[in-house]
This record gives C-alpha cells, structure tokens and sequence, in this order.
C-alpha cells in the first residue's frame, strides 16, 4: 500500500505543471505612458524632442494610441502579449511611396510593473527608418550621392542592433 501511495505521488508531479505561475502582463500594461529612454545596444541614444514627448495610451480593449508632439498623423493600433512575455504591436511602416501601412513587430517585455515598462527589440538600423517604434525618423535621403556612398549607407542600414524603450506610466 505504501509503495502504491508513492507511485501515485510520483505520477501526479511527473505530470503536473509546475506551480510557477506566469506574470499577467495584461493587468499592468493598460494606461498612459511616456517614453523616457531608448537604448541602442545597451547605449543611451540622444532622444529627440519628438522621442521625449512620445506618449503611449494603451487601453484595455487591444488598442494604442500613439501621440507626439513632432507628428502630425494621429496614429493608432493594436496590441496583444503573447507567449507570457511577447508584445505584438500593429505599427505604421514607410512603404516607400510617401504611404505608410500597418505592420506587426514583436517586441520581447524585459520588465512591466504597475508604472516603469522596458520592452526590447533586434531589428536592422534600415528598418527602425522605416517602422515608426514609437517616433517617425527621418527618411534616407539619397539625391546627390555617389554609388559608393549609397552602397556605404546600405551597409549601415543592415547592421543588427538591439534596441531597448524605457516608458514611465503618467497619471
């Protein structure tokens, strides 16, 4: 009987989950938050005055609105956390013909608490051009370069960085 009690007690935690539950993102994320910081590889980037007044109003519903002093575009889309500590964001993309389209990004949450949020992202110096993470950013302008200097911007823009953004909940 004994060794029946333990067999048993051995099956229930070989096929239990494990007690460590998942934080719940999605109970701190709702709000109003401004951007403070933009790392680059673990370097501090020089935040413009359109990144310093970026504001993030996330709503509880799946929907952000993006607000900036520099951008005169009212600019909105939607949000999901998925895999525990995955954000999905629906974000503005530059296709190419003075358009812009939605497009999705996976950012990776590094912390969420009720009011500080460090979310971080490894994407190509070309793309963060043309995906607007947070602020628009300058187009490339390429009149009047020479093929050598064009060749040398599109190296540039293919190197891999890591980016982390820092926003502070407002009340």
């Amino acid at each position: 009987m004994k060794y029946i009690f333990l067999l048993l007690l051995l099956i229930i935690f070989a096929f239990c989950p494990s007690c460590e539950e998942e934080k719940d993102y999605t109970v701190d994320f709702p709000g109003f938050w401004a951007q403070e910081a933009i790392l680059e590889d673990d370097n501090p980037i020089q935040m413009s005055d359109c990144e310093l007044s970026t504001r993030l109003l996330i709503e509880r519903n799946g929907i952000y609105r993006l607000y900036s002093s520099c951008d005169t575009m009212e600019r909105s889309g939607t949000w999901i956390i998925t895999s525990g500590d995955m954000l999905d964001l629906s974000i503005d993309r530059w296709n190419g013909s003075n358009k812009y389209e939605p497009y999705p990004i996976r950012f990776t949450i590094l912390s969420l608490t009720d009011s500080d949020m460090e979310i971080r992202i490894k994407t190509f110096i070309g793309d963060r051009k043309r995906i607007i993470m947070f602020t628009p950013l300058p187009q490339d302008d390429l009149t009047g370069l020479s093929a050598e200097e064009v060749f040398e911007l599109d190296r540039y823009n293919k190197e891999l960085r890591t980016y982390i953004y820092k926003f502070k909940k407002v009340d």
